[in-house]
């Protein structure tokens, strides 16, 4: 989707955005070295700084190299020296997985660039590395300042980008061979996509704006956890969104909890994220003002890995809403958590860095020759996974077996994975675990070893056509013989549905079915919802006939 937008800022966009042909103006040469050194100061915990510091006025006596290409001498100006220069290559690869911690760091060089008004001077100086302090600020950029300035910030980097195009074979050469494949998902993450039709859906939700606690749409979709994110993300840009609660058939309650609680390190010991929900619930006329309608049986809450065990109190404030959550069988809290005539379980995220590397492993039956595979925490490995059973069973029956490869965490673990028949999808630290949606990915056929793993969308789904789902006791040489025993042509079969399923468990929407017909998890949450409006349970409210009510 690059370059669809235009290289220019929409007319009255920030003016720092505005490509500026005027160098650094020398008035400001003093305050510019002041403010690298600062910036460069704050980033200690960085991977630049480690290569990025010295006298902030070296940049002064670098000398140029012979004949450089464009945009790729990068011998330092008054704010960015040479070494910083050099010390972004280390942004280069991982630029799409980094902490908002260290995006934050880095969005302070762009911060002091932008406030000397000197873009195009860096963009001569050193066009592919501001490219990579744009692509790394942007998600500190969405969090901080709102998506507003994160689109500006975008639209320029795809101007910049279409500059730097005929030069990436020399880039490439000197360092600077960043992918921007990732970016291919953020006009939707940014907004910046055209309104959806809800898939024809004749649903109305209303979506709370509770701006405190959707903030970051670009940082907070990263994880298993992005659904909480990109769920009320992808309805705000859809037909079925209303802003008048008069004809709303739901009402969604937003919360990037996941997300603010790695940010914020929001600690359950202190019980911090059930005072926030209970703090929401106390304060529902305001914040949730059409609650009491139909005393919640109308609001939604998305809740991701273990959700409800953070907010053990929702049976006292929230029991009759409607949840969409990750596992049925949430620890600690049982089967009450879950009620399948108003609840939807939900497939975890998959970061589409991870999903498109997955899918390129993914090969045909005939290229794979291993039976199995499993690659993850386990009892030795890891302290939280010391009581979990089915896992350490995994290792101690199959390790060494002919056509197996389990263990730890390995380099090479979507490979693996695209050389397997079967992956088996064992039980983590509760019921369910995204092994289950990233074996589609990678044309895998699932072995489901969890007993009280309840799958998702059964009603668009069948299970037992593109799955096993084996005892978690019977871990045993006779998964193996069994799994040995299947005839290839069934293998195929099964391995054909698992890639053709595989756009039910893609948030981003780059798959498409096979059969042609619409496909992706928003789909099936649509259908969710309506099915369930039927039995939605109205009530005349609290009070009637009382002051014309």
């Amino acid at each position: 989707r690059l370059g669809r937008k235009g290289a220019e800022p929409m007319a009255g966009g920030n003016a720092m955005w505005r490509r500026s042909s005027s160098p650094l103006p020398p008035r400001r040469h003093g305050a510019a070295r002041g403010m690298r050194a600062a910036v460069l100061g704050c980033a200690a915990v960085g991977s630049i700084v480690a290569r990025a510091g010295g006298d902030p006025n070296s940049a002064t006596f670098v000398q140029a190299s012979p004949a450089p290409a464009p945009f790729l001498g990068c011998e330092g100006t008054a704010v960015i020296s040479a070494r910083t220069w050099e010390g972004l290559k280390a942004m280069v690869e991982p630029w799409a997985d980094l902490t908002l911690e260290h995006t934050r760091i880095v969005r302070k060089l762009l911060w002091a660039i932008t406030h000397n008004d000197a873009l195009e001077e860096h963009v001569v100086d050193c066009g592919f590395g501001l490219a990579v302090i744009l692509l790394v600020s942007l998600r500190a950029i969405d969090y901080d300042d709102g998506p507003f300035e994160a689109r500006q910030a975008y639209r320029y980097l795809e101007g910049l980008l279409k500059r730097l195009e005929p030069y990436k074979e020399q880039a490439e050469v000197a360092g600077w061979g960043f992918n921007t494949t990732d970016l291919v998902i953020y006009p939707f993450l940014l907004g910046m996509d055209q309104q959806h039709t809800c898939y024809g859906s004749s649903l109305k939700i209303f979506i709370y704006p509770l701006h405190d606690k959707t903030r970051g749409v670009l940082h907070c979709q990263h994880g298993q956890w992005g659904l909480e994110a990109l769920i009320p993300h992808w309805l705000r840009q859809g037909s079925c969104v209303t802003e008048d609660p008069g004809e709303a058939d739901y009402f969604l309650v937003p919360w990037h909890t996941w997300c603010d609680r790695m940010v914020y390190r929001m600690n359950q010991t202190r019980r911090e994220i059930s005072k926030a929900y209970m703090d929401l619930m106390r304060r529902h006329e305001e914040l949730l003002p059409h609650w009491s309608r139909n005393n919640g049986h109308d609001h939604i809450f998305i809740f991701s890995d273990q959700g409800l065990n953070f907010f053990p109190e929702w049976v006292d404030w929230i029991p009759h809403s409607m949840f969409m959550l990750t596992e049925a069988l949430t620890p600690a809290c049982g089967p009450q958590c879950f009620n399948p005539w108003k609840d939807v379980v939900l497939p975890g995220h998959t970061d589409y860095f991870r999903y498109r590397r997955m899918i390129s492993f993914n090969r045909p039956s005939e290229e794979r020759h291993l039976l199995f595979n499993f690659h993850g925490r386990y009892p030795g490995l890891c302290h939280l996974y010391k009581d979990n059973i089915v896992r350490g069973r995994i290792i101690e029956v199959f390790h060494g077996k002919p056509g197996v490869s389990v263990g730890g965490f390995t380099d090479d673990y979507f490979e693996r994975m695209g050389l397997s028949h079967f992956c088996l999808v064992p039980m983590g630290t509760s019921s369910w675990t995204n092994h289950l949606y990233e074996s589609f990915f990678a044309g895998c056929i699932p072995v489901i070893l969890s007993d009280g793993f309840e799958v998702p969308f059964t009603d668009v789904i069948d299970w037992p056509s593109l799955s096993i789902k084996w005892p978690m006791h019977d871990v045993s040489m006779d998964l193996y013989k069994y799994l040995m025993s299947t005839p290839i042509e069934k293998i195929r079969r099964m391995k054909a549905l698992v890639d053709a399923h595989a756009c039910w468990f893609d948030y981003h929407q780059m798959l498409e079915s096979d059969s042609g017909g619409a496909c992706s998890p928003y789909l099936a949450i649509i259908k969710a919802l309506e099915r369930r409006r039927t039995m939605l349970k109205t009530t005349p409210g609290r009070f009637w006939g009382h002051k014309g009510r």
